[in-house]
């Protein structure tokens, strides 16, 4: 590279002093750029180095912004403002960077072309910073000693040092967009996955029927998704009960429940962003199909139908499906399966396992899905596993999967457990097999159980005056159990959980409900508190009250007063539900 040298007459100068450069300054600089990937430190350790080896007592680096054609001041030393915009073409900076030519200067103000630059300046080294023939930015020092002129030699080690600087510059700005990229998407991603949990619903508005969920995706978000969907109400059967509406149920209850449910859980081809897409499009086709259609297998044909449509172009253009009825008349599981996983139906009386399987392709697949339509019988405390491959197909760090067998050995382990604690212990022991084991798919797990005939359930609106009247119907429900002697105790307890679930759990917002569950046996007494809220931690609830200073003080004690004074006090996963057990001692 040739170098445009301006000035005048040969006068006696100090030594050159760019020779630190060769003699260590390109190891000096190497190591202060490896210890940061910041732009304006590594800019800044740039300079100051630069200035220190050559002896130079002002400098600047400035980078070139494509969009404006300006360069502007990103590090500075000796200068009096950083904020310094040069347009290309401009000035000694403007000059180097649009000709891409290093310039020795050493009488500055007689050369015209850069009328206006500070007179103090006696000599001074421009070198343009390059990145694969593309020039980024510019690298100036300068002085204003007399005897001191950059020559030839400082040059050539200056351009040496501003090649290795120029990739670190760019590196370190290339991590930076990129960092900014990925917050961004992660973000995106994060509210993705809002979203995607939003759609799923598992909510059921029947005491007779318990429905718990799990969703693991192997990324951010997925193309896994469940859902329980009411479908066709009852005038003779109470909304929150299950049971012929009865006097108590007119008086406390204004809706009727659904006589059919809708159950599904899918997973479509592939993961992440795209599946998730697809998942939340199919979701929704399944939801209003669903309500249309008399049996599943009409459900399944017409997603099939919609999702060749829609999506038969796509890499993601199928997905399994696992489609069911449950009559709350009949107790009945009328289902078809597109090539989904088969559920695993629990007896409650003997603990059997069953399969329900099904013939029939996963949806989008062929035009005929060749859906077969089976029916089984439930009982109550049955309950019914509803899965996606990425459970079975889980690995270990051996490359091990999970599998049927496996699987099927933790059910039944776990099987006398209350359904939350079943599905707890469930995702720990996936968890315990898989390790840090990356998994290949996402999971998902749906566990529906009919629930045994409670002797009470109410639903009442959010208004602490109706907690007098539901305290009341517990405790004459309540005359048969053994445990029953201090009821002041009880009404103690449960007037706290439903304080909570009105004032904190839904907000004192009188739209929504509070249901409240109780089961009597002679010497058990099991009490359920749900609001419709978002839930709470309720391990911190109740440990953070652990010193005398805490107890004292005026709230938040209730729980810890609750726990107490209960056998047993456990919450749902969402922290929405709490239940109280007493026990006949």
């Amino acid at each position: 590279m040739s170098a445009e040298v301006m000035g005048g007459a040969e006068r006696k100068t100090e030594a050159p002093a760019g020779e630190g450069i060769a003699d260590g300054g390109l190891f000096r600089l190497g190591k202060l750029l490896a210890a940061t990937l910041d732009v304006e430190a590594r800019l800044d350790r740039v300079l100051e180095l630069a200035m220190e080896l050559l002896g130079a007592e002002r400098g600047s680096i400035m980078l070139l912004e494509e969009e404006s054609e300006e360069l502007v001041v990103r590090a500075s030393r000796g200068l009096e403002s950083r904020e310094f915009r040069v347009p290309l073409g401009e000035g000694i900076s403007g000059w180097v960077a649009a000709h891409g030519e290093p310039l020795i200067l050493q009488d500055v103000v007689a050369d015209s072309r850069f009328r206006g630059s500070d007179p103090t300046v006696k000599s001074a080294l421009a070198v343009p910073l390059r990145v694969e023939g593309k020039v980024i930015g510019v690298l100036n020092v300068s002085t204003s000693r007399k005897r001191r002129r950059f020559g030839e030699e400082d040059l050539e080690h200056l351009l040496s040092f501003a090649e290795m600087a120029a990739v670190s510059i760019e590196n370190a700005r290339l991590y930076q967009a990129l960092k900014r990229d990925q917050e961004k998407v992660a973000r995106e991603l994060r509210m993705a996955s809002r979203i995607q949990h939003s759609i799923i619903a598992t909510h059921v508005p029947c005491a007779s029927m318990r429905v718990v969920s799990r969703l693991m995706p192997a990324s951010a978000v997925g193309g896994d998704f469940f859902s329980v969907i009411p479908l066709e109400r009852d005038s003779r059967f109470c909304f929150y009960c299950s049971s012929e509406v009865q006097d108590r149920c007119q008086k406390l209850h204004t809706e009727f429940c659904p006589q059919k449910f809708g159950l599904m859980i899918g997973d479509v081809a592939n993961k992440g962003l795209p599946a998730a897409l697809i998942m939340s499009v199919l979701t929704a086709v399944l939801n209003q199909v669903g309500r249309r259609q008399a049996s599943p297998r009409a459900v399944l044909n017409e997603a099939n139908t919609a999702f060749r449509r829609f999506f038969s172009e796509s890499q993601y253009g199928f997905a399994t499906l696992f489609y069911a009825f449950y009559d709350n008349n009949e107790n009945t599981l009328t289902y078809s399966r597109a090539g989904h996983e088969p559920p695993i139906l629990i007896r409650a009386r003997n603990g059997d396992l069953q399969y329900l399987e099904g013939e029939g392709f996963p949806v989008g697949l062929m035009e005929d899905g060749q859906y077969q339509e089976r029916t089984v019988r439930l009982k109550r405390g049955d309950r019914v596993i509803l899965y996606t491959d990425g459970l079975t197909g889980a690995l270990n760090a051996r490359g091990e999967m999970l599998g049927r067998k496996r699987l099927e050995e933790l059910v039944k382990a776990h099987a006398g457990a209350e359904i939350e604690s079943f599905l707890d212990a469930l995702a720990d022991e996936i968890m315990l097999f898989t390790g840090d084991a990356p998994q290949p798919d996402d999971i998902a797990v749906m566990v529906m159980e009919l629930e045994d005939l409670y002797d009470l359930t109410m639903t009442v609106g959010t208004d602490v005056r109706q907690i007098r009247l539901v305290i009341n119907n517990v405790l004459e429900t309540l005359q048969g159990f053994e445990g029953l002697r201090d009821p002041v105790t009880l009404r103690l307890c449960l007037e706290e959980l439903l304080h909570n679930a009105m004032e904190h759990g839904n907000r004192c917002d009188r739209a929504k409900k509070v249901y409240i569950t109780v089961k009597a046996e002679p010497k058990r007494a099991i009490i359920r508190v749900r609001d419709e809220g978002e839930g709470f931690d309720f391990r911190k609830a109740i440990g953070k009250h652990k010193d005398r200073e805490d107890v004292l003080s005026d709230r938040g004690r209730g729980l810890l007063i609750v726990n107490h004074y209960a056998d047993e006090l456990r919450f749902n996963r969402e922290g929405n539900e709490a239940t109280l057990v007493f026990t006949a001692r």
